[in-house]
């Protein structure tokens, strides 16, 4: 059926409206006049101003239009992402939960911190929702709380073997979840799921650098989204270093069930693995040629032979090297390496040149920090040094670097393991004593008490009266203890002790005993 309008023919015409420019136009023409030189100087100019006005908008409307599309990215990209969280919740969670298809343990790993994750996303969707203008302060207020996926990553290994092993362990489950995934709510794989969150964090920041990148400085948004871009680069950073610290730990575990005897102990807080594999080592007038497994840490290394092919106890520890007593010379024209600490030296090479360069480098760099780390932190005893077999045990206790081991203290067991010895108080005279002597002397039975303006001296009489009280049961006083307000024998110079000093003196000359 036709319009009013249609009938009417040509009566109604539409509004005048300019054409929209296109650029790739306006930079041919510019091309051309400027080749042909077709106008007066003063004339292609005004041709050109114009033409980059044209552009000018172009370029403004353009960028406005890809900035607006980033915008709606980012909040159709969270819709998405919470509702994939949902799926896993409402459809393979809760139901596992119900049932009882997993143990108690096995369910915490795999699905223990989603509902976390759930919640805060929600809450960050709440906030995107609210308008453009608003990811700015939706992501600066939800940031921090981002590092709580930092849990997640790291059991995530847990979570990939779980789920690996399921049909084994747990065949009830399996079944389940073959049957969810092929649901059409679903239409996805529970591994598939359980990866997006890892993903999460690391798109959050592309999303963000994209959408600045859009902005202009002068714009109201543009500080705001920068702030909260460094708070999203906080915590992918946080997550990245929790993940890696925890595989870290991961990897010394299971280092130390590769050494026989489980000696010696490379567990130690701050110890970190940063490069480990089998190197050959030169024959020497010491020893032959033979195959090494060589573990770099960040403050020692570790040269291993390799008894067997199993990985349980399958390294014998022959030397540790600590790292700030240690230097790597490069003998590159025979494709090897000499690493020396004090006396000793080993030269270790690989089949092929690069790998040989890349050992190099990584022994280089962790030499040099960690004589940097000892600039900040406490030095390490000057007794330490590089150990071979006979001497593993000097490094077997847990938090002791390799060196000469420590003398243990004798304490005595009957007072709980320590000592309880009364504090030593010299027996230099006080300037005060003269006037208490005199006072006890002439006065037998007046309280003498210290001075207030004493207060020093004050807390030394209380010491001392306790440790009095403590030796002697209140009987007995050393002679070696000087109290405040006790009588003392009158301890001046007579000739009768020098005499009985000299005679004692020639008695001992002569063998004699005293």
């Amino acid at each position: 059926m036709k319009t009013p309008a249609q009938k009417r023919g040509n009566s109604v015409l539409s509004e005048p409206s300019t054409p929209h420019a296109h650029v790739e136009f306006s930079l041919e023409l510019k091309k051309i006049i400027h080749e042909r030189n077709i106008l007066t100087t003063k004339t292609r100019k005004r041709v050109f101003e114009a033409l980059d006005e044209i552009k000018t908008k172009s370029d403004e409307e353009s960028r406005q239009f890809k900035r607006e599309k980033a915008v709606l990215e980012i909040i159709n990209s969270e819709k998405n992402y919470v509702r994939q969280l949902e799926i896993i919740i409402n459809f393979f969670m809760k139901p596992a939960q119900e049932r009882k298809l997993l143990k108690v343990e096995d369910f915490e790993i795999l699905f223990g911190n989603i509902i976390t994750i759930h919640n805060i996303n929600k809450q960050l969707l709440e906030e995107l929702e609210k308008g453009a203008q608003y990811v700015a302060a939706a992501f600066s207020k939800i940031g921090p709380f981002l590092k709580m996926y930092s849990v997640y990553a790291s059991e995530f290994k847990k979570v990939l073997q779980l789920l690996q092993n399921s049909r084994a362990l747990y065949p009830q489950f399996a079944k389940f979840v073959e049957n969810q995934e092929t649901r059409p709510e679903v239409q996805s794989k529970l591994s598939a799921l359980l990866i997006i969150p890892i993903q999460r964090v690391p798109r959050y920041k592309l999303l963000l650098i994209h959408l600045v990148e859009l902005t202009k400085p002068f714009e109201e948004e543009y500080d705001r989204l920068t702030e909260c871009l460094l708070k999203i680069d906080e915590a992918a950073e946080h997550i990245n270093k929790i993940v890696e610290d925890h595989e870290n730990t991961q990897r010394l575990l299971e280092l130390q069930r590769y050494f026989r005897s489980g000696e010696p102990n490379v567990i130690k807080p701050g110890r970190k693995l940063i490069k480990e594999g089998a190197l050959i080592k030169m024959s020497t007038k010491k020893g032959p040629k033979e195959k090494l497994y060589i573990v770099l840490m960040n403050d020692i290394m570790m040269f291993n032979k390799i008894k067997s092919e199993e990985p349980v106890h399958s390294l014998k520890c022959i030397s540790i090297f600590p790292l700030g007593k240690c230097r790597i010379v490069e003998v590159l024209d025979k494709g090897c390496m000499k690493i020396v600490c004090q006396d000793e030296e080993l030269i270790l090479y690989h089949d092929e040149l690069s790998e040989t360069k890349g050992w190099i480098a990584s022994i280089s760099d962790a030499i040099e920090s960690h004589l940097n780390d000892r600039k900040t932190l406490r030095k390490d005893s000057s007794s330490r040094r590089p150990v071979k077999r006979k001497d593993i045990l000097e490094y077997h206790e847990v938090g002791l670097s390799p060196g000469r081991p420590m003398k243990k203290r004798r304490v005595d067991q009957d007072n709980g393991g320590f000592e309880d010895k009364p504090s030593r108080i010299s027996k230099r005279r006080p300037i005060h004593q003269t006037l208490f002597d005199s006072t006890l002397t002439n006065h037998p039975n007046t309280d003498v008490s210290v001075p207030t303006t004493l207060g020093l001296q004050s807390g030394v009489h209380e010491d001392a009266t306790s440790a009095t009280q403590n030796v002697g049961n209140e009987k007995v006083m050393s002679k070696d203890l000087f109290v405040f307000g006790k009588p003392h024998p009158n301890s001046s110079f007579t000739f009768g002790k020098l005499l009985g000093g000299f005679s004692s003196s020639v008695k001992r000359i002569f063998g004699f005993k005293t």
